[in-house]
């Protein structure tokens, strides 16, 4: 990963930001345009010599720019001549990650034809949970959940500044999507199993709404990939899409960079972006995120491909976007080695640059990563102590599904290791009486097995007793965008004023109008959740299924 450190330096829009703004004319004869509020944005922001964030860098944070792939989206209409093969169809899908996929192997098996287009060499998938509601996993594990209430923790999760429709839906139908997908995949996953109900702690419930796909979610798009094409989907690698192709306010097709040239899709009955999000496009970040949540250490989604070109596309379209600042999906324990340090992720004492602890370090992660990004500097630093290293992260570990020695070699390049306290808080530059307060303090809490000053479990109240001591300096680490453009309850793109775009979709992180201010990582596996359901409700409404 390119460690391009950049203090102010947040890198201007140029040709990017001119691009988007520029207007989409593809077959149409009318031009469709970026909405006014976006358009003001990006041209002021291109205008700024300075090159500055639009939400300014006031705290002077440093930045690890992420390395991707080239943007894919075309401004320039493309014209006739530039053609080099046309490709009829009933649906195009940009994109093959599981809402894509989702929506191809929906629409296919009810007999329309689809082209699924693809920007990698391959599918998109990680993970190994997805949410739902009222399915068949749940059902037989005994654990029964309240979807009005999941809904409402979403919805004032989000301050209300979302759509409850949109929420509405998902939690009505996922569980029939999921158990749909189960029918659909069959075996190929092994086992899909609800681990556990509802955890209450710090005012926050963590929501057992996920169910665990033995072999993973790549396994499960692999074989819901299988099943698009099995029924005839046409699926294009290395051909991403690129712009849209818009007749009287409809969308038509889409163009597509193939290996020859532009190919054009023509789609009769719509075109579904599910892209994903921008997390590999420096600018749109720098125009959209907050400061302090930017300043991670580590992007660690391994699909460098996210480059928002199909939220460029709508927006080109005509298309409204989430407000800004949009967010990111931070965890913890990102380390400046561009990677997770997952030893860092558990339940070790937090300290600022200051020497003070400032969070209960059991909190579920996105409040973690906000605590974190919140401190001078936006970082932190774990601490953990003993000559058996390996005994300490064996403590901490809890259910966690590794071991001390895989813990300890997330780690050990950024560990920073010293006989006493003094001597570390020097190396790190921690203010060196505060630790030792700190400390103190919190070895007193240690010992009395309850944690008055913050409320941290007992038993993952590990004293630091015995040099040497070890710190791991720590930030957030980003693994994707979650705001994109907005749509209704029928995944329909909307224009600025609510009206829907004809022909147009979008699903996954491609979407919004679901999250804001953070993501909500106690919502156990809602993301994958909401790509699923709704990429398979997309694939039955253009099939004619849905009312």
């Amino acid at each position: 990963m390119e460690k391009n450190l950049s203090r102010r330096g947040f890198i201007g829009l140029g040709a990017l930001g001119a691009a988007t703004a520029a207007s989409l004319v593809a077959c149409a004869p009318q031009t469709p345009s970026v909405p006014a509020a976006t358009e003001s944005a990006l041209a002021s922001t291109a205008a700024d010599g300075a090159g500055e964030t639009t939400i300014p860098n006031v705290d002077n944070l440093e930045f690890f720019p992420p390395s991707g792939t080239e943007v894919a989206y075309i401004a320039d209409p493309i014209a006739d001549e530039d053609v080099v093969e046309t490709i009829t169809c009933d649906v195009a899908v940009c994109g093959a990650g599981m809402s894509g996929v989702a929506a191809a192997a929906s629409a296919s098996e009810s007999g329309l034809s689809v082209v699924l287009l693809e920007k990698g060499a391959t599918f998109a998938a990680r993970g190994t949970e997805v949410a739902a509601f009222g399915d068949r996993a749940h059902a037989e594990a005994n654990i029964v959940l309240s979807a009005l209430d999941f809904m409402n923790d979403g919805l004032s999760t989000a301050h209300f500044r979302c759509d409850r429709s949109v929420w509405e839906r998902w939690c009505e139908r996922s569980g029939e999507a999921l158990d749909w997908a189960m029918d659909t995949v069959g075996d190929a996953c092994g086992a899909f199993t609800a681990k556990a109900g509802n955890a209450e702690f710090c005012g926050v419930t963590t929501w057992g709404s996920g169910v665990r796909i033995e072999k993973g979610i790549a396994s499960f798009v692999e074989a819901l990939l299988g099943i698009a094409e099995g029924h005839g989907t046409d699926i294009h690698y290395n051909t991403p899409a690129v712009q849209l192709a818009v007749q009287d306010g409809k969308a038509t097709g889409v163009y597509a960079k193939g290996e020859d040239g532009i190919i054009k899709i023509e789609a009769a009955k719509g075109v579904v972006l599910a892209t994903g999000g921008y997390e590999f496009n420096w600018d749109m970040l720098t125009q959209r995120i907050r400061p302090r949540d930017l300043a991670v250490y580590a992007w660690i989604n391994p699909t460098v491909t996210n480059t928002g070109d199909g939220i460029l596309m709508g927006l080109a379209a005509g298309a409204a976007e989430d407000d800004w600042p949009h967010i990111l999906m931070n965890d913890p324990a990102g380390a400046k080695t561009g990677n997770r340090a997952n030893g860092a992720m558990l339940a070790f004492l937090r300290v600022n640059e200051n020497g003070e602890r400032f969070v209960n370090e059991n909190l579920s992660f996105e409040y973690m990563s906000n605590a974190i990004m919140y401190q001078p500097g936006a970082h932190d630093f774990v601490l953990l102590s003993g000559t058996d290293i390996l005994s300490s992260l064996e403590k901490a570990k809890g259910g966690a599904p590794w071991t001390p020695e895989d813990m300890y070699d997330s780690i050990k390049d950024v560990l920073v290791e010293a006989p006493t306290l003094d001597e570390l808080a020097e190396k790190c530059g921690i203010d060196a009486a505060n630790l030792a307060q700190t400390v103190a303090r919190y070895n007193e809490l240690c010992a009395s097995g309850e944690d008055t000053d913050f409320g941290k479990k007992p038993g993952d109240l590990i004293p630091l007793e015995e040099g040497p001591y070890y710190a791991i300096e720590e930030s957030g680490c980003c693994l994707v965008t979650v705001n994109g453009l907005r749509i209704d309850a029928d995944s329909r793109v909307l224009t600025g004023a609510g009206a829907p775009i004809e022909g147009l979709y979008a699903l996954g992180n491609a979407s919004g109008s679901m999250f804001n201010g953070t993501y909500p990582h106690h919502m156990s596996a809602i993301s994958h959740g909401r790509c699923l359901t709704f990429g398979y409700l997309v694939g039955r409404r253009l099939a004619g299924l849905e009312a």
